[in-house]
């Protein structure tokens, strides 16, 4: 009778500890959580052209601009440091499906590492004559 007690008391012991153990991790996880400073997302246009901004390693930036695809033009990043500024996504969206009307294209840029980094765009012909109807710079300094 006794060994059925103890076996019954070591057993809730082991209970209370292994729920103890539990309650502690979730709190440190979720404090660790909070403690994270959270990114940001930066949305550009054509009129933050020339700018220089600042932002924070992690931070997005999410760049849009009107697609010039009639003639046969397409935006092109032409200039970036990929060990400060990384591209992680590129899309088009927004055309009505008139003539002419090609959307907007959207990319996003995710801050890598502290220093400064130029990212540039044209919007050019990729074939024949390289000329560029329409330029995008600007400059980032990462935090």
């Amino acid at each position: 009778m006794k060994t059925k007690k103890s076996i019954l008391i070591i057993g809730l012991v082991a209970i209370a500890i292994v729920a103890a153990g539990t309650v502690i991790g979730v709190n440190l996880s979720t404090e660790k959580q909070t403690n994270q400073p959270a990114s940001v997302i930066f949305y550009l246009s054509a009129e933050d052209h020339t700018t220089t901004m600042s932002l924070k390693r992690g931070d997005q930036v999410n760049l849009t601009l009107q697609d010039y695809g009639d003639g046969g033009y397409v935006w092109t990043v032409t200039q970036i440091d990929e060990n400060f500024l990384r591209q992680t996504n590129q899309f088009t969206w927004g055309s009505s499906g008139m003539l002419g009307d090609f959307g907007k294209d959207t990319w996003i840029f995710t801050a890598m590492n502290t220093g400064s980094s130029i990212l540039e765009l044209q919007c050019q012909r990729p074939f024949g004559e390289q000329d560029a109807c329409q330029t995008f710079k600007i400059t980032l300094n990462i935090q």
